[in-house]
């Protein structure tokens, strides 16, 4: 998705990492609308003029929400419709959503198909915690924003170290390999490079942990944990739907499925439930 908006970046160091990184900053777009948002005057109509300064954020808001796990009959026509509709928190968590691919991004085949990838997941995420709303409490837009920073790490490395992309790259495409193994490999992690980013767009807290915590099992009794846990488990989905690796899954199925409350005997069932509703096109190769 090409973007209409100038990208800055802020300069962050960690221990985690042993080089200094450069994160993209959130676009004036989204300072504008944070500027309204405080504004206890500011009307839909405001708003929406300052999202429909950017055409193609737009038209993607408008696509998002006709998926089925918003619910809409038919898609808004305005911006100040869709506020009307789904709420001002959700299109805003939204527009934050389709801005960060906006602001990360390359002229390598890579990234339309790691964003595509990550929009998978987002989509499933979020139908997750939709379907799962009275035993998880997340937002939907919650998961699916997570589910898009959890590994927006890997391209923001991928531009600070060449090599970092080579294990994705095979001659049929791209492939996701054991990332935890790369960043090992380069003395880096691109969960705390996911984190940084997560904490600069000013997402909530729960939501930037998920993001720092989505490779480890699930362990503790708190929201980050549950999010944690709709997380592995749209990676799952997604892994079985387009036939890739999911060893991982192993390490975490049993603690991520308690956590949402599923029981393993009513998986497949759930799986096929979350992916109807996602309105996911993601088939087999």
């Amino acid at each position: 998705m090409a973007s209409t908006q100038a990208t800055t970046s802020q300069t962050f160091t960690d221990p985690a990492l042993k080089m200094a990184i450069r994160v993209p900053s959130p676009p004036p777009l989204l300072e504008a609308l944070d500027r309204i948002l405080a504004d206890p005057m500011a009307s839909m109509e405001d708003i929406g003029k300052v999202v429909q300064t950017d055409a193609g954020l737009t038209a993607s808001l408008f696509r998002t929400l006709s998926r089925p796990v918003y619910g809409l009959r038919r898609p808004p026509e305005t911006v100040a419709q869709a506020i009307s509709i789904v709420g001002l928190k959700t299109v805003a968590e939204l527009v934050k959503g389709l801005s960060i691919q906006s602001a990360i991004y390359g002229d390598s085949r890579f990234y339309p198909w790691f964003w595509e990838r990550a929009n998978d997941i987002a989509r499933y995420s979020g139908a997750i915690a939709w379907k799962q709303r009275s035993v998880c409490n997340i937002f939907p837009e919650h998961a699916h924003l997570a589910a898009l920073f959890m590994s927006c790490g890997v391209p923001i490395l991928i531009q600070h170290i060449d090599k970092y992309e080579y294990a994705f790259t095979t001659a049929n495409g791209y492939i996701w390999p054991d990332v935890f193994q790369e960043d090992q490999r380069f003395d880096t992690d691109h969960a705390v490079v996911g984190y940084l980013a997560a904490r600069h767009w000013r997402l909530p807290d729960y939501v930037c942990q998920a993001v720092r915590w989505h490779q480890e099992p699930v362990n503790v009794n708190d929201k980050a944990a549950t999010l944690v846990a709709i997380l592995q488990t749209a990676t799952h989905i997604y892994n079985v739907r387009t036939l890739k690796d999911d060893s991982a899954w192993a390490r975490h199925e049993a603690n991520a499925l308690e956590e949402i409350g599923v029981a393993r005997d009513g998986l497949d069932e759930f799986e096929e439930d979350v992916i109807d509703r996602a309105g996911n096109h993601c088939a087999p190769p």
